[in-house]
């Protein structure tokens, strides 16, 4: 830590001043809060976990006055000033700290401008800290985080990872020490996120025997985090002319909309050497498609994509692209045949019997008899005869 006070001074005593902070401690291990400056009138001290700056109010109650702090990072980027509250200034953005950061305070003695600069380093010799930090939320329920020893890390290192979201809270902390011989702790499993907001801090302390070891951090959005799991409920079928494929969106941790999936379908013959072909479909969950010949032999996956994110979950289990099986069983043959048998003599039964009852509603009406010509003794050649002489 150093620390530095421009007021009106004579260049003789800035100059001494400049070598006093020199000599002054910097960023204690493992983000400890930075030892009050004794060669400050504020004593100015900088809480890494809390992001916040406090001074002495004694020595601002007499004619000092603060009025604004600065927190600036030319490496990431930072360069932020807020007002202060009381005596100290809290910078309510989550932000990196690794690089190294430069605190400035602006105000007055006696009413004329004074400043003073606090400067947070990263303590450690070079490539002692952890590098690669890479974490992912995973199955939409647990965080997993690893990362690589420094190419420097003493042969003790130890590290220890922690997560907290915006408001300060833990949500993720792996601490624990290996056994003597084992291999410094490089990743942290964590299956609590009811805690983890929009933003995450994460950082890798170290400690070691030898010394102090530099820290690793970083502010991430969380959504970024997330790796998409394979599509749930994947169920394919063909027919003579197409194939359909049709799956549901997997689990998700963050709040997604249909909007913001995209997915590819892939289909494959089962031959070796064949070319796999590949269709991407946005706001849809079920693809049809012209059957591949032959017929048979192919097999179709699924994954899924965050269209905000550009990156791709796993791909779902494969599953065989084979046609409809059209043959009837024979118990439904047989069941269709019962049926039909059984409709047919309805069918009769219901027209006998239609029949009888419009017998009986409407008799046959009887035919005039002749006395003569209907008598069994009459023989109609002689009647007819007799009928026809003179």
């Amino acid at each position: 830590m150093t620390s530095s006070r421009a007021m009106n001074i004579p260049p003789l005593a800035q100059l001494a001043l400049l070598f006093f902070t020199l000599l002054l401690p910097g960023t204690q291990a493992l983000l400890a809060p930075t030892t009050p400056d004794a060669g400050s009138a504020l004593n100015l001290t900088f809480d890494p976990w809390t992001r916040t700056l406090t001074w002495a109010c004694e020595a601002a109650a007499g004619n000092v006055t603060v009025t604004s702090c600065t927190v600036i990072s030319w490496e990431a980027g930072i360069q932020w000033q807020l007002l202060p509250f009381g005596c100290r200034c809290w910078f309510r953005r989550m932000m990196a700290l690794h690089h190294g950061v430069t605190l400035d305070v602006n105000g007055t003695v006696g009413g004329a401008a004074a400043h003073w600069r606090l400067s947070f380093v990263n303590e450690g010799a070079a490539g002692s800290g952890a590098e690669n930090l890479t974490c992912e939320i995973r199955a939409a329920r647990f965080l997993s985080c690893t990362w690589r020893e420094g190419p420097a890390a003493p042969a003790d290192v130890r590290y220890s990872l922690r997560v907290l979201n915006s408001t300060g809270h833990d949500v993720a902390r792996c601490s624990a020490h290996p056994d003597p011989g084992d291999d410094a702790i490089t990743q942290c499993i964590a299956d609590d996120l009811s805690l983890l907001g929009s933003e995450a801090y994460l950082v890798v302390t170290g400690w070691s025997g030898a010394g102090p070891v530099r820290f690793l951090d970083d502010v991430v959005a969380t959504k970024a985090l997330e790796r998409l799991g394979p599509p749930r409920d994947v169920t394919a079928s063909c027919n003579s002319s197409h194939c359909t494929v049709s799956w549901a969106p997997p689990s998700t941790w963050a709040s997604l909309t249909a909007r913001d999936f995209q997915f590819e379908v892939q289909w494959q013959s089962a031959e070796p050497g064949s070319t796999p072909r590949k269709v991407l479909v946005v706001e849809e969950t079920r693809l049809a498609f012209p059957s591949p010949a032959p017929h048979g032999g192919h097999k179709v996956k699924v994954r899924a994509g965050d269209t905000r994110m550009k990156h791709w979950g796993e791909w779902s289990p494969t599953h065989p692209l084979e046609a409809e099986d059209t043959r009837v069983s024979g118990a439904v043959l047989y069941a269709v045949t019962a049926c039909a048998v059984l409709l047919c003599a309805l069918a009769l039964g219901v027209t006998c019997r239609r029949f009888e009852v419009t017998r009986r509603l409407f008799p046959p009406i009887p035919g005039i008899r002749d006395k003569v010509s209907d008598d069994m003794r009459v023989n109609p050649e002689t009647l007819r005869k007799d009928l026809l002489q003179p």
